[in-house]
């Protein structure tokens, strides 16, 4: 079996932000349709007891995902365990809702931090592993989870926001820069899904007509098999 052939039958996704909501759902999707997937994230407890529920198919990686040294010794880590990646979901986020002046300069930092830092360190450090799978002729896929934010304005998310669309940036940016070496880079920005997340900030009458992080999952698994196929959906806003 050649290159091209095993990345068909065994291809591998690295999900970062799995240890709830949307990034959950997406390495669940993920391996009901047949990828190994790495999942990356600081609750390394859950992430063991999901990747606990499907043995052979999930791998576990802890690593705060905002500290350059950490993602680099997790992708060196990875790379032991499979020298080449087809997809990468970076799901990691944070929000909050909070007027301007009552949003700390720190807590600005940090949401920036999480939201998009986090999603630079993480292309940056497995590049290697990508750009392995698209030289092994099959395209290789970048989805970065950004928010309805990037599309509707909300008041008292200026931080959350700005951030959201810093996101669309990075990832037209990194497309026009990869897609010469065989990767694609897209975004997926959900309305409102009941997450964690969500639930800290949202009344349930609010959260009642919220979406399941697993109809984000399916979009998703949907757009990167566009990617495989030799197709591309730049972004896609979900919403009802």
């Amino acid at each position: 079996m050649n290159a091209f052939e095993q990345a068909h039958v065994e291809p591998v996704a690295i999900v970062a932000g799995a240890s709830s909501g949307i990034g959950r759902a997406i390495a669940e999707a993920l391996v009901a349709r047949g990828w190994h997937v790495a999942v990356l994230g600081r609750r390394l407890e859950r992430l063991q007891q999901l990747a606990a529920a499907h043995p052979g198919k999930m791998h576990a990686f802890a690593c705060d995902l905002t500290v350059p040294e950490q993602v680099e010794h997790c992708a060196r880590t990875i790379a032991a365990w499979r020298p080449s990646v087809q997809a990468l979901v970076t799901s990691a986020g944070d929000f909050f809702v909070r007027s301007i002046e009552s949003t700390t300069p720190p807590e600005f930092e940090r949401l920036w931090r999480v939201n998009v830092f986090s999603k630079f360190l993480l292309v940056r450090s497995l590049l290697p592993l990508l750009q392995a799978a698209a030289g092994a002729g099959v395209p290789a896929a970048i989805l970065h989870i950004a928010s309805l934010a990037v599309y509707q304005d909300f008041a008292d998310e200026s931080a959350y926001g700005s951030a959201m669309h810093a996101i669309i940036g990075l990832a037209r940016s990194q497309d026009v820069e990869l897609q010469p070496r065989g990767i694609r880079v897209a975004t997926l920005s959900p309305g409102l899904v009941r997450t964690e997340l969500t639930e800290r900030s949202f009344p349930e009458e609010v959260l009642a007509t919220a979406m399941r992080p697993q109809e984000m999952a399916a979009t998703a698994c949907h757009m990167i098999e566009v990617i495989r196929q030799g197709g591309y959906i730049p972004e896609l806003l979900h919403k009802r």
